[in-house]
């Protein structure tokens, strides 16, 4: 069964901004002060949630909706705002935000899952989920002032900078001094109200910098038109620049608060997926975004006059089952991260994750190759939509998460 064939069930309706707001009052009430550690609630939300199939499946619907969406997103060089509110509605961007705070609750395996279904029919659209969904876990470790601005609207579309170039910023009264900063690569900046943004700034007046998470408002922000890219050109990811921002202290985290080895200074959520590394998953999801595209090119390959009955043959049952695999042993490392004895799992976890994501990306790209080798001269037309696939998945697996020469090695 294709992407394109699959049953339409009924999407769940998403939050409104009410609801949100009501959710994020609840968690003040039983968060306590800021100072102190969050006893985060777990199951006593009183909204329901999407359950994992529940979501799976709401991505899994409306992937041929946005499939309807990737040549136009492509053309724009950004997501069409339909297909944003698609994601909305579908309340994908919040799998991971803890229920508490509105969302799904759920862990990186069902982020890894609705990315895949959102990426067969539309890999910037399911890149989007990835980056911008995953931001809603390190949210929920900022200050609780900062969870209840970010958590109050109706989804959480927040990008992501990891590390904005120029000065360190600066201690000052109030907060941190952002001035004469640029970013790069910063999907879904058009779509997103913050950017989570990664700056050397001191711990404390006189010290020495050190990487820390600030929350800027996306609208503080000034954009450079630069996104003239050969795949995934749906996400949008233009570069722009912070002139002068001055970013209260309760939108600063330091980016060691991400570890589970270490003390969460503003409280973290009682659920597994606050048990994992950064270092570790912070890519996971990106993942899905090959995993999708494998099944995309597969799906036009078996669809197409080049595919059985005619033309260059494949073995798409071999082909089908790489991908599988790859998807198998993400989801296996995921479950061995959940069972570590270690916050955040041994050095020999965290590296087994890290290089299986470069693994099933490297693999999930020779998959989509190999369709567009034995897809005739005629996919090389810009309206034929393997080329589309072939330039996204391509386009994603250059990043370095998917570097098999850096991850591939066992830790020191």
């Amino acid at each position: 069964m294709t992407a394109a064939t699959v049953p339409v069930p009924t999407i769940p309706v998403a939050a409104t901004a009410t609801t949100k707001a009501t959710t994020a009052a609840t968690a003040t009430a039983v968060a306590g002060p800021p100072a102190t550690p969050l006893p985060y609630a777990t199951d006593d939300d009183p909204r329901p949630a999407l359950s994992h199939d529940d979501a799976v499946a709401a991505a899994r619907a409306v992937a041929p909706r946005l499939a309807a969406y990737a040549a136009e997103a492509d053309r724009l060089r950004t997501l069409p705002a339909e297909a944003v509110r698609l994601l909305d509605d579908a309340r994908l961007f919040d799998v991971l935000t803890p229920r508490v705070w509105g969302g799904g609750g759920h862990g990186f395996a069902t982020a890894l899952l609705t990315t895949e279904e959102l990426s067969r029919g539309c890999a910037s659209a399911g890149w989007l989920r990835a980056v911008m969904g995953g931001n809603t876990w390190t949210v929920a470790q900022f200050p609780l002032e900062a969870r209840q601005e970010v958590f109050a609207a109706p989804s959480s579309r927040i990008a992501l900078q990891l590390r904005l170039s120029g000065p360190p910023a600066q201690r000052v009264p109030g907060g941190y001094l952002l001035r004469g900063m640029w970013g790069r690569f910063c999907s879904g900046i058009d779509h997103a109200d913050w950017i989570v943004a990664g700056v050397s700034a001191p711990p404390a007046p006189g010290a020495e910098p050190e990487p820390h998470l600030v929350l800027i408002p996306q609208e503080r922000t000034v954009p450079v038109d630069d996104w003239h890219t050969s795949g995934l050109r749906g996400t949008g990811s233009r570069s722009f620049t912070v002139p002068e921002l001055l970013v209260p202290h309760h939108r600063v985290l330091p980016l060691t608060a991400l570890d589970p080895v270490n003390p969460a200074p503003h409280g973290r959520p009682r659920t597994t997926p606050y048990r994992m590394a950064f270092t570790a998953v912070g890519t996971v999801a990106l993942a899905g975004v090959l995993l999708g595209t494998a099944r995309a090119a597969l799906d036009a390959y078996t669809g197409s006059p080049a595919g059985p009955g005619g033309g260059p043959r494949l073995d798409t049952a071999a082909l089908t089952a790489t991908v599988d695999t790859a998807r198998a042993l993400l989801l296996a490392d995921l479950e061995m991260l959940a069972a570590s004895g270690t916050p955040g799992g041994t050095a020999e976890e965290r590296a087994r994750m890290r290089r299986d994501i470069a693994y099933a990306g490297t693999r999930c790209r020779e998959v989509v190759n190999a369709v567009y080798e034995a897809s005739g001269s005629a996919v090389i037309y810009d309206d034929a939509p393997v080329q589309r696939i072939w330039r996204d998945a391509n386009a994603a697996a250059q990043h370095p998460a998917f570097d098999l020469r850096r991850w591939g090695a066992s830790p020191a």
